[in-house]
């Protein structure tokens, strides 16, 4: 279907729990709406699940991998189901954009670019299925064989924000099923559409039943269902996406089994232009590092540190670009910025923005007046201690901190308790390696934020930005346990 204003209106279409590999209403009957940011419509309702919910969802998913077929599938089995998925997506795409426009306020653009890269990450999942493999120690002794073996991790709970509503749980969930995986997943109560529609996906691709199951749940009852899933005996590993405060939780309540825990957690990424940058593209970039989803990602380069003697030209440049940011109906195609997800994000960024008026100087920006909107917003002056500059605002602000020389900037970037990302910017590239080797985080770009085209790149942080990694090969190995067999040859 087409997106517009209209079919956003209107209202939402309603969905169950999926568990096994039917469609189940919550065992109590109750049910939850989710509103849409941008018009206060209904944008969809769905089933509240209880604790006992996870629990049948998770039973379902353990007595798919110790007793069914998906485990002890081919590879080209896992390999070709991965690719039916990746293409159902592509011809449902608008689909999978309409749930993210309404429920939570993502510009049109950005919804398809973000279904778009679901599907590849299907496809390279299905890849990985059929290149991994283990190893054999042939030739240390004559009379024995070593084998290493990668086999799934077992059981798998996935505990998803709604800032990338598609693509954090796609990440997850392809490279388990790719794994031998099964899988019991509860999304953000905020947007879990799209993954109710991955679940009509993954159904009609012939997915084998029990491997994928999904529970929602409102504010209230999420927390419970989320522990139920960290806490459970039964699973293997937990993958959890949210705030650091959350994820800690996670890690306690998952030490109950000792099984595998995954959690990509906040940020406060430092963008660090040095005089010698290409300066429009510095400048350019700088915008989209923070403004990109309205600021609510947490690899946003929300600290610009900028070298002295630029740094006020730099400055005057950034607030004239931000202005050249459109805010509007997410279903329009020339909205660069939608609203922010509710009403309590925006009450805390708009808290943050009357803090930052006391800390620095607002260059521009701050709550626009109609509904959720926030323009980029931008504070001089700051202090690299001060709160704005070091606590995850998850919001178009922005904090520019200036720098004398290499050595200061690292030292600011590194001097925060988060480490996910961040940026470099020099016509050196000395420099710029030398800066992206000694700044602490999970990744680092260079003369670009974002993406430099690349797919497929690890993701995941160090310090309190969490543990493990998402994508490429190294998000396959996550879901995998190492058997060793050893092999005596002259019996």
């Amino acid at each position: 279907m087409t997106i517009n204003a209209a079919s956003i209106r209107a209202q939402g279409p309603a969905y169950e729990l999926f568990i096994g590999s039917a469609w189940t209403g919550a065992r109590e009957g109750r049910r939850f709406d989710r509103t849409n940011p941008y018009d206060g419509s209904i944008a969809a309702s769905f089933a509240n699940a209880t604790a006992a919910d996870a629990d049948a969802a998770i039973r379902a998913a353990r007595g798919a991998f110790d007793t069914g077929p998906w485990p002890r599938s081919s590879a080209r089995e896992r390999h070709d189901l991965l690719r039916r998925v990746a293409d159902a997506i592509r011809a449902r795409i608008e689909d999978f954009a309409a749930r993210m426009v309404a429920e939570s306020g993502k510009p049109v653009s950005l919804a398809r670019g973000e279904a778009g890269a679901a599907a590849r990450t299907f496809d390279y999942y299905a890849g990985l299925a059929l290149a991994d493999e283990g190893a054999a120690i042939a030739g240390r002794v004559p009379q024995a064989m070593g084998l290493i073996l990668p086999e799934p991790v077992g059981v798998c709970a996935f505990i998803t924000p709604w800032n990338f509503p598609m693509l954090n749980p796609v990440c997850k969930i392809a490279p388990a099923l790719a794994a031998g995986c099964t899988v019991v997943i509860k999304p953000s109560h905020l947007c879990p559409g799209p993954v109710a529609v991955l679940a009509e996906v993954l159904a009609e691709a012939g997915l084998p039943e029990g491997v994928f199951n999904l529970v929602t749940s409102d504010l209230e009852r999420g927390g419970t269902v989320g522990q139920v899933l960290a806490g459970s005996d039964l699973v293997d590993k937990v993958a959890f996406t949210g705030s650091t405060t959350t994820g800690r939780a996670v890690m306690r309540a998952a030490s109950g089994n000792n099984k595998h825990v995954a959690l990509e957690l906040g940020g406060k990424s430092a963008n660090i232009v040095f005089a010698d940058a290409p300066f429009e593209a510095a400048v350019t970039t700088a915008i989209s590092a923070f403004c990109f989803n309205s600021g609510q990602q947490c690899s946003a380069g929300s600290r610009l540190l900028v070298q002295r003697s630029i740094h006020d030209q730099f400055v005057e440049a950034l607030a004239q670009a931000a202005g050249r940011q459109v805010l509007g109906n997410p279903a329009d195609a020339a909205t660069t910025m939608g609203p922010l997800v509710n009403d309590e994000q925006f009450a805390r960024v708009s808290r943050y923005v009357e803090l930052g008026d006391t800390e620095g100087r607002r260059l521009c920006g701050g709550p626009t007046g109609e509904g959720y909107f926030m323009a980029p917003t931008i504070f001089a002056g700051l202090s690299n201690a001060s709160r704005l500059a070091q606590e995850e605002i998850f919001g178009p602000v922005l904090s520019v901190i200036p720098f004398s020389d290499e050595a200061e900037a690292v030292a600011l970037a590194n001097d925060s308790a988060y480490g996910l990302a961040g940026g470099v910017w020099s016509r050196s590239i000395d420099t710029a390696l030398r800066v992206a080797r000694s700044v602490r985080t999970g990744k680092m770009f260079v003369n670009c934020y974002n993406s430099a085209g690349i797919d497929d790149m690890p993701h995941g942080g160090v310090k309190d930005s969490g543990i493990g990694r998402e994508f490429g090969r190294q998000g396959l190995q996550e879901y995998q346990t190492v058997k060793t067999v050893q092999i005596r040859l002259d019996n």
